[in-house]
């Protein structure tokens, strides 16, 4: 997926974050405690379930301190981009190449505040809020969400091809009423468990990152009472860091560290529970399964070294991309970010999804491109078009998706096509889409490897 002429001009070099997988990982809660807290009512609504969720919250706390006691005050995105320069002096680079992707842009954004004679060039794509508190960070995600499920609702009715195609809204209605008054109990490969309204939401919302699984997404939810609940389920443990097997990584564990190290304000009990009613009236979807989010850091320590504002006078143009229809990271705090860097340059792209390099189209594409490699921005104002958005199918995306990646990984375009094909004719649609979309990665690799020795043979 990496356009040629990076892989060709740059060596390529990723890292775990502190805290995060193979950086020396932080946990706070067992599997089975991660497991107990969302099957609870994540959008609570009287007095025993505010009291549940905050005693989740305090446990969570607990196990944090009591297991990373090394880290808990050091998890700070300042910690982070001091870490990202010495990998830049490690690696004998003189000036540091860098592209970051949502939390990835407060990583950047930071990094140039610091460093910004160490930076030669910075693309931002999908930025965090530079000022935004933890009541208005939470609150225009619901509305960030809400917006693209709406632009999902519209896509998915005007296409006949669509599974949900003129009724979408109201299947959904229909489909969240029924789970809240009877969640549905769903076959997996980890067992028996229940979807709630509160995870529907959460797959819902997993799924509208992206439009090519709009398509998908429809199929799934007409198919709710089928394999479309599992799916919705997969989707949702995609987000909450829960694996098929029903193990748990730790991605929620170091997320919600860095979070509230970043945080400046710490909100008591009674003064977050007020804020979750102006998150809950934000978003009429979304809303109540996001309204906890004040609750996340209170009582947190303070982190040690705080993140500075972000301001960048001395760094060289920053590009920074920003998606009209985002759901996670909202245009404005794209907009926000090129104002708070002084010299950057906004690119808009006017789609819908998360992020836009790399799935925005040529446009997008190029214009980052000519930035990375020759330092060339594009004009002040820049906007480039959607693409065009998820059909009826959304297996030809996933599919297209699967051929670009394994010939960006060397192969051959037809042994990409064969292996495609393969895997469609062997798992079936339904099958196919289950094993891209939220399967365990060690059988997708066992299975793509089998196929991919059986189209070499074939030549």
């Amino acid at each position: 997926m990496v356009p040629e002429e990076l892989r060709e001009r740059f060596d390529l070099v990723s890292w775990d974050p502190r805290g995060v997988a193979e950086s020396t990982p932080v946990h706070c809660l067992t599997d089975d405690r991660k497991e107990a807290q969302i099957e609870g009512d994540l959008s609570p609504d009287d007095k025993a379930e505010w009291d549940r969720v905050i005693s989740d919250q305090q446990e969570f706390l607990e196990g944090c301190e009591h297991e990373n006691p090394s880290l808990i005050e050091h998890m700070s995105t300042a910690d982070v981009a001091g870490d990202l320069d010495e990998i830049r002096e490690a690696l004998g680079d003189e000036k540091l190449n860098y592209v970051g992707f949502s939390y990835g842009t407060a990583i950047g954004a930071t990094y140039a505040t610091m460093f910004p004679r160490n930076l030669r060039a910075m693309v931002l794509d999908g930025s965090v809020s530079p000022t935004a508190t933890n009541l208005e960070q939470t609150t225009a995600q619901a509305e960030g969400f809400e917006r693209t499920y709406l632009s999902f609702v519209a896509t998915c009715d005007a296409d006949p091809g669509c599974a949900l195609s003129g009724g979408t809204a109201a299947a959904v209605d229909a489909i969240r009423s029924n789970l809240d008054a009877e969640p549905l109990m769903v076959d997996t490969d980890s067992g028996n468990r229940e979807l709630t309204r509160d995870l529907f939401d959460i797959g819902l919302a997993t799924g509208l990152y992206d439009t090519s699984v709009w398509g998908t997404l429809a199929r799934a939810i007409d198919d709710i009472e089928g394999d479309g609940a599992e799916l919705i389920l997969s989707l949702a443990d995609r987000q909450l860091g829960r694996n098929p097997d029903g193990t748990w990584d730790n991605s929620a564990d170091a997320q919600t560290m860095v979070s509230c190290a970043d945080a400046k304000e710490r909100p008591t009990v009674d003064e977050a529970i007020a804020q979750t009613e102006t998150v809950a009236g934000a978003a009429p979807t979304f809303g109540e399964v996001l309204k906890t989010g004040p609750l996340g850091c209170i009582d947190w320590p303070m982190a040690a070294n705080p993140v500075p504002d972000w301001a960048a006078p001395d760094a060289p143009p920053i590009l920074v991309v920003g998606t009209v229809g985002d759901p996670a990271t909202p245009y404005e705090w794209s907009e926000q970010m090129s104002k708070a860097l002084e010299g950057s340059v906004l690119l808009t792209y006017e789609g819908d999804g998360h992020t836009a390099f790399m799935r925005g189209g040529p446009c997008i594409d190029d214009a980052v491109v000519a930035y990375l490699v020759d330092l060339e921005l594009p004009a002040p104002g820049t906007s480039c078009p959607a693409t065009e958005a998820a059909g009826g199918s959304g297996l030809d995306d996933l599919r297209e998706q699967l051929i670009d990646e394994l010939s960006a990984a060397g192969l051959p375009a037809p042994v990409a096509e064969c292996i495609a094909e393969r895997l469609e004719a062997d798992l079936g649609t339904s099958g196919l889409e289950d094993l891209l979309l939220g399967g365990d990665t060690d059988e997708l690799t066992q299975k793509v490897t089998e196929i991919t020795l059986a189209c070499m043979d074939d030549g």
